[in-house]
């Protein structure tokens, strides 16, 4: 008997209305466990890598690990694996919620579409009953109309995945919107699920999770619920501003980009943090499954009229990027952003870069009040930014070429590249890489694009930081302090050894607010839960190659559509100094940079240009890939 996974995949055919199943061996669980790599296996085995990302070929997969799902916090994830239109690199959006287990108590492992309808469809899943329903009357509809729609035609019971139109017209930066609240947000994974017309997904699952040893996770969860709160990030994400509380603090200390990535420090950033948001308001925590976390903000009680409150308070991803990078100092301003991005369906992080590209377009000149149809864009002008975001979610006059990202966008502009901030197309973050160089250089080789949690990041590990911080990741052999604003050899080690820290915990689907390195769940936690869920004897030692082994399957396929070191590489702007601010002044020395990059590579195994050795390769046991 299997314990914690299922054995089973569903297949979907959307072209030609098909369903089955297929069932994987426990050989092939021990050796890809889930989740990121699941996903990733059968990208490399099944998809020709110079497919269109929006071509029927392209394959849009939902996949779960051994402990999605689990009784335990921080397993309630999955990953949405695809080929990305925004990098045409592996897409990967690892998502908190509901959808996830929900698989796992369908019955299955991971859900693989291919193909693509005839017509607007929807999923109906219910256990092993799969029906797919013709969905024309949502086609152009909201995701909160949607998911309002599929719960009163089909019930309460159940999770839902849907897009909203940004993600129909092919917006390469659209998300997928699970249960109005959480979002599969990054490379563009709503465009594909757009691309296919396919509208949402409703999964309802009845089964129980097999696991071997519920006794231990019972305890260990019991664990956790009584004692999370002593660990300083955890209490703080469960406070009622959530992660948009500390927006004001780090704007303060200078470690976010703003007015794309020429400051780092916004004046007016209290009066959009968090607890400005919430000021005068009242919050309720939102718990993903199975995890008394709260990381999620309830707002349905605030007094904003006309503002659909229901997807939450903003996260700081989208409020940094969307928000405060744009120097925007409004509250309302702020939640109407957010409720359109939910909306609407798109990533924060890549149409807040891109916002503020195209305003750096517009004071230059390269673009005018023609081009946008007489709006006038400048920094922290709101309304003419929401007037933008309307254009750009339904591809309508300067719209279309931003609804394309940054590097497509900066080929269509002349003389935009250099505002463009962006790692093999994909947006950067708003955590500033030259106050955080350990994670400009995790950006920089990460072989899908920039996301913030490529690598714990460099201040939770400088002289400043709790102790806390520095026993949790003695284990990786991780003891030294180090300055967050340089980059030396040092350092280098630390990102080699820190990486697949997080890397592991997206094959395994864990969240990184219960288990990361600094979170209140350390490694011997996360290795004592995979063992309860499977049997296994596992170790610290096969985590930390699981998740080298995800790094090298994403490397793989960038490798064959001819990624390599020049692509490695950060903006210009950031070998530049930060203009004001409390950092202001700082820069990352280029040449500093390149050399930590090409050591990077020497450290982990792989050749000069920054692909993957054949020694790595049988290393991490992925020769099944190459010919």
């Amino acid at each position: 008997m299997s314990y914690g996974y299922t054995g089973k995949i569903l297949r979907i055919n959307l072209s030609e209305q098909i369903s089955s199943e297929e069932k994987l061996g426990d050989k092939f669980y021990r050796k890809y466990f889930g989740g990121s790599c699941l996903g990733a296996y059968f990208i490399l085995k099944e998809l020709n890598p110079l497919t269109d990302p929006f071509s029927s070929e392209n394959m849009l997969i939902f996949s779960t690990s051994p402990i999605t799902g689990i009784e335990c916090p921080g397993t309630a994830m999955h990953n949405v694996i695809t080929k990305s239109p925004l990098t045409n690199l592996i897409a990967e959006s690892t998502t908190p919620g509901y959808f996830g287990p929900m698989i796992k108590k369908a019955g299955f492992d991971a859900i693989i579409i291919k193909g693509k309808a005839s017509e607007p469809v929807y999923l109906l899943i219910e256990n092993s009953n799969i029906t797919i329903i013709k969905a024309g009357t949502l086609w152009g509809k909201t995701t909160s109309f949607t998911y309002d729609y599929l719960k009163n035609r089909h019930g309460r019971e159940g999770s839902i995945a849907t897009i909203g139109p940004a993600g129909e017209n092919l917006v390469r930066y659209a998300s997928i919107v699970n249960d109005n609240l959480f979002l599969s947000s990054r490379c563009g994974t709503g465009a594909v699920m757009g691309s296919k017309n396919l509208k949402a997904i409703f999964i309802k699952g009845s089964n129980d999770i097999a696991v071997f040893d519920n006794k231990s996770l019972k305890k260990l969860s019991a664990y956790f619920k009584k004692n999370f709160l002593d660990n300083p990030l955890n209490k703080a994400q469960y406070g009622p501003a959530g992660n948009a509380g500390y927006l004001k603090k780090m704007s303060d200390e200078g470690m976010l980009s703003a007015k794309n990535a020429h400051f780092t420090h916004f004046k007016y950033s209290s009066d959009i943090d968090g607890f400005s948001l919430i000021e005068n308001q009242k919050t309720d925590n939102i718990n993903c499954f199975n995890c008394p976390g709260g990381c999620k903000k309830n707002i349905s009680g605030f007094k904003n009229k006309g503002l659909n409150t229901c997807f939450g308070l903003i996260e700081l991803e989208s409020l940094s990027s969307s928000v405060y990078n744009l120097l925007i100092r409004e509250p309302e301003a702020a939640l109407k952003i957010w409720e359109l991005i939910c909306d609407y369906g798109l990533d924060g992080t890549s149409l807040g870069i891109t916002l503020g590209f195209a305003i750096e377009c517009f004071e230059n000149g390269l673009i005018t009040g023609k081009d946008t149809g007489g709006i006038n864009l400048k920094w922290g002008g709101y309304n003419a930014i929401i007037e933008l975001i309307h254009l750009i979610a339904n591809k309508k006059g300067i719209g279309e070429i931003l609804s394309q990202g940054t590097r497509l966008a900066s080929e269509n502009i002349k003389g935009s590249r250099e505002f463009a901030m962006h790692v093999k197309g994909l947006e950067i973050p708003s955590h500033d890489p030259r106050t955080k160089q350990m994670l400009g250089l995790g950006y920089a080789v990460s072989p899908i694009g920039p996301y913030y949690t490529v690598v714990e990041h460099d201040t939770d590990f400088d002289f400043k930081a709790n102790q806390l911080f520095m026993d949790k990741v003695a284990p990786l052999t991780v003891y030294e302090r180090l300055d967050a604003e340089s980059l030396p050899d040092q350092k280098v080690r630390m990102l080699y050894l820190l990486q697949p820290a997080f890397s592991m915990m997206d094959a395994l689907c864990s969240c990184i607010f219960a288990f990361s390195p600094v979170r209140f769940f350390d490694f011997s936690h996360l290795v004592s839960i995979v063992s309860a869920a499977t049997g296994w004897e596992s170790s610290l030692f096969e985590l930390f190659k699981l998740g080298e082994k995800r790094i090298g399957m994403y490397k793989l396929f960038g490798q064959k559509v001819g990624i390599d070191a020049k692509d490695d590489i950060l903006p210009e702007r950031f070998f530049a100094p930060i203009e004001n601010g409390p950092k202001k002044g700082l820069k990352i020395n280029k040449k500093e940079f390149i050399d930590a990059r090409d050591l990077y590579y020497r450290i982990a195994g792989f050749n000069k240009d920054g692909s993957l050795s054949y020694s790595k390769i049988l290393e991490l046991d992925l020769a099944e890939f190459i010919k």
